[in-house]
C-alpha cells in the first residue's frame, strides 16, 4: 500500500494521493511491512515515530520524498515576537505547553566521557536563517566576550510556566530574520527497539535537540535506529543535530552513564559490562545492525556525525559526505568524531568524504572484521583514522589521508595496505587495558587481552612526510620487533609480561617520499628524494585531490595483497576476510580501477594531476 503526506492536505485526510494526510506521523502510525510512504514537499515540524517495522530485507517499509520535492523534518519551531532590551540583546518568551513533556533548554547536556569545557550546556539550539547561535554561560555573558563569532549568542531560563530566550546578534533585529529554537529530541526515531527493516530515503533531518552520546549508554541522535535491525538511510542530509546525525548505537539500559553518577568502576570495566549484559540479552548479528547507510551529507553536528555502539556492527557505511563536525568546538569529550563506532564488528566503511571535522574517523574497541576501504581524509583537526584498542583483525585499503595527522594507532592486528598517508602517523600501546576480542564474523566473546602493540601488516603504502620526524612514516615501529622472528611472542621468560612485551610487525615494501622515514628492519622499501604536493579543491560540487605525484617514476612493483598473504591477527586468531568469510583479494584502486597482478604503491594505480575524490554536492571550495 501507498500512503501520500502532503502541507497542502485538505480537511478530509485519507492517505492517499487525492486525500493525503497532513502529518509524517499519520503516515507512520499506520505503514505496514510492505508499504510506502510518499512524503510532498514542505518543512514538518514533528517527531516521526515509526510505529512498526517491515519483516524482512524484501518486505520493508518505505519513506521517501516525493520525486524532486524538497522535504525537511524539523526539530526546531519558529520563533517571534523579539522584544529589544539594548546593546544588540533581545529577548522573546516561550509558554511551558509549547514543549510538551520535554524542554530542551532545561535539559543539561550530560554523559560518560563529556567535557563541558566548564560551561553547563543543553540540548537546546536557537538558529537564525538556519545558522546556530553560541550558547551563552549567563546573560551577562551574551555578548560572547568579544571571541570572533561567538557575538552570535543566546541565554535562556526555564519555569514551569515559560521558557526565556534572550539572544545577542549584533547591529540586527531578530524579528527581521527567521528565528528558530530546537525543540524536539528526534527527527525520525522510533520510541520502542526492535522496529525492523525501515528505509528514509531523500528526506532533510535537521536541528534536533539531541543529547550526548556515550557508548555506555542510550545513544540519541536526529535519526536513529535504536536497537533494530536491516535499516536503510539514503540520500538524506542530516545537519545541525545538538549533539549526534545519525545513531546506529546503544539501547536505553538502566545502568547508562553510571560511570559519570557514581564512578566506583572505571569507564574500560564499564564498557565490559554493558557489553557482556547485552550479550545475556540479544546482541546477535539475527537480531540488531546490518544496516546501510549510504549517499547522505552529514555536516554541523556537535558530537558525531554517525555514532554507534554494538547496535551498527555488521553494516555498511558508503558514499557518505560528513564535514563539520564538532568545527564550533562548544563542548567537547571522547566520542567526537564524523564517525565514531565501538564494536564495529564486520562493518565496511567505504568511499566517504569526511573532512573538517575534530577527528575523521574513530574505531574504538572491537573493530574486529571491519573494513576501512577507499575513504579520503582532509582538514581533520586531530588525525583522519584513530584505531583505538582493538585487536583485528581490521584492514584499512586504497584511502587517501591529507591532514596533518593522519593516523593514531593504538591498536594491534590491523592491515594497512595500499594507503596515501601525506602527514604523520602516531603508534601506541595500551597494556593497562583489558579489551575484548570475539569468535569470528559473531558477536560472541573470546576473551579479553590488553593491547602488546604491533601485529600489523603494512605493505605497498605511500608516505609522503612532512618533516623529517620520526612521525612521518613507518619509523614509529623501529622499537617493535620484525615478523620474521621465528615466534609471535617470545617464550623466554614465562609469563610473559604484557606491560613490556610488544608483537612482532610484518612491514615490507613501502614508498617514503616528502622525507618519511621506512621501519628500520623494513624488506622492499624505497626511500625517494622526490617532493610530492597535495591540494584539495572543489569545482561544481565534486571534490579533487591536485597532485603532481603523476610525476614520479613508479619503479616499485608489488603483487596483490590476499586474505593468504595477510595470514591471521594474533590475539583473535582469525583471518583478514570480507564479512561473509570470503577471501579478499584487493584488487581494485580508489577510484575502481582494476590492479594487475604486478601493482605499484598506494590508492591508485594510475595517477593524474586531478584525482577525484568524491563527485557529491557542496557548494564550497576547500584546501589543505
Amino acid at each position: 500500500m501507498e500512503y501520500y503526506v502532503s502541507q497542502k492536505a485538505g480537511r478530509v485526510q485519507k492517505g492517499t494521493a487525492r486525500q493525503p494526510f497532513l502529518t509524517i506521523g499519520q503516515a507512520a502510525a499506520l505503514a505496514a511491512p510492505g508499504d510506502t510512504v510518499w512524503i510532498g514537499g514542505g518543512t514538518y515540524r514533528e517527531w516521526v515515530i515509526p510505529g512498526q517495522g517491515g519483516e524482512a530485507p524484501d518486505n520493508r517499509i518505505v519513506y521517501r520524498n516525493l520525486p524532486g520535492e524538497e522535504v525537511i523534518i524539523s526539530g526546531a519551531e519558529e520563533v517571534t515576537g523579539w522584544l529589544p532590551c539594548g546593546n544588540s540583546v533581545w529577548r522573546a518568551v516561550l509558554p511551558g505547553e509549547r514543549f510538551g513533556d520535554y524542554n530542551p533548554y532545561a535539559d543539561e547536556i550530560f554523559g560518560d566521557w563529556y567535557d563541558d569545557f566548564g560551561q553547563t550546556h543543553h540540548t537546546g539550539e536557537i538558529f537564525m536563517d538556519g545558522k546556530a547561535l553560541y550558547e551563552a554561560p549567563d546573560l551577562a555573558g551574551i555578548d560572547g566576550g568579544g571571541r570572533s563569532g561567538r557575538e552570535y549568542s543566546w541565554f535562556s531560563q526555564v519555569t514551569p510556566e515559560k521558557t526565556e530566550i534572550w539572544v545577542h546578534v549584533p547591529d540586527q533585529d531578530p524579528n527581521e530574520h527567521r528565528m528558530e529554537a530546537s525543540v524536539r529530541p528526534y527527527c525520525f526515531f522510533p520510541k520502542r527497539e526492535g522496529v525492523n527493516y525501515l528505509t528514509v530515503s531523500g528526506l532533510i533531518l535537521e536541528k534536533a535537540a539531541t543529547q550526548w552520546a556515550p557508548p555506555t549508554a542510550f545513544q540519541p541522535a536526529a535519526i536513529g535506529t535504536n536497537w533494530s535491525k536491516g535499516w536503510i538511510i539514503e540520500n538524506c542530509v542530516v545537519r545541525q543535530s545538538k549533539c549526534s546525525g545519525i545513531s546506529i548505537g546503544k539501547r536505553r539500559e538502566e545502568r547508562d552513564n553510571i560511570w559519570s553518577k557514581d564512578p566506583y568502576k572505571s569507564g574500560t570495566q564499564t564498557y565490559t559490562e554493558i557489553v557482556f549484559a547485552n550479550l545475556k540479552k540479544d546482541w546477535s548479528k539475527e537480531n540488531v545492525g546490518g544496516h546501510i547507510i549510504r549517499n547522505n551529507e552529514i555536516h554541523d553536528c556537535g558530537q558525531a556525525g554517525i555514532v554507534g555502539c554494538m547496535g551498527g556492527a555488521f553494516s555498511v557505511l558508503s558514499h557518505n559526505h560528513i564535514h563539520d563536525i564538532n568545527n564550533r568546538r562548544e563542548f567537547g569529550g571522547a566520542e567526537m568524531a564524523g564517525i565514531k563506532l565501538h564494536a564495529a564488528i564486520d562493518v565496511l566503511i567505504e568511499q566517504n568524504l569526511i573532512h573538517d571535522c575534530v577527528r575523521g574517523l574513530w574505531l574504538d574497541w572491537e573493530a574486529q572484521g571491519a573494513r576501512v576501504s577507499k575513504n579520503a581524509f582532509f582538514a581533520n583537526s586531530s588525525e583522519d583514522v584513530f584505531i583505538e584498542v582493538c585487536h583485528g583483525p581490521c584492514t584499512v585499503d586504497h584511502n587517501i589521508l591529507l591532514s596533518e595527522y593522519n593516523l593514531q594507532n593504538t591498536s594491534q592486528g590491523t592491515a594497512y595496505v595500499q594507503n596515501l598517508f601525506a602527514g604523520k602517523v602516531r603508534v601506541y600501546r595500551d597494556p593497562n587495558r583489558f579489551t575484548m576480542y570475539h569468535f569470528p564474523h559473531d558477536t560472541s566473546v573470546a576473551g579479553l587481552m590488553v593491547i602488546y602493540g604491533g601485529d600489523d601488516r603494512v605493505c605497498g603504502n605511500i608516505y609522503a612526510g612532512r618533516g623529517k620526524g620520526e612521525e612521518s612514516g613507518n619509523a614509529v615501529y623501529n622499537s617493535y620487533p620484525d615478523g620474521g622472528s621465528d615466534s609471535v611472542m617470545p617464550k623466554d621468560g614465562m609469563p610473559m609480561s604484557y606491560t613490556e612485551n610488544k608483537l612482532p610487525v610484518f612491514i615490507r615494501d613501502n614508498l617514503y617520499i616528502n622525507g618519511a622515514k621506512k621501519y628500520a628492519l623494513e624488506k622492499g622499501a624505497v626511500e625517494e628524494d622526490f617532493c610530492a604536493r597535495f591540494s584539495v579543491v572543489c569545482l561544481g560540487g565534486k571534490y579533487y585531490l591536485e597532485t603532481n605525484l603523476q610525476e614520479y617514476l613508479f619503479k616499485k612493483k608489488l603483487t596483490l595483497v590476499t586474505t593468504h598473504t595477510l595470514g591471521k591477527a594474533f590475539q583473535a586468531e582469525a583471518a583478514y576476510e570480507g564479512a561473509d568469510a570470503a577471501p579478499l583479494t584487493l584488487c581494485s584502486d580508489f577510484s575502481g580501477m582494476a590492479r594487475g597482478r604486478e601493482t605499484i604503491p598506494g590508492p591508485l594505480e594510475k595517477w593524474k594531476s586531478r584525482v577525484l575524490l568524491y563527485g557529491g554536492k557542496s557548494q564550497e571550495k576547500q584546501a589543505i
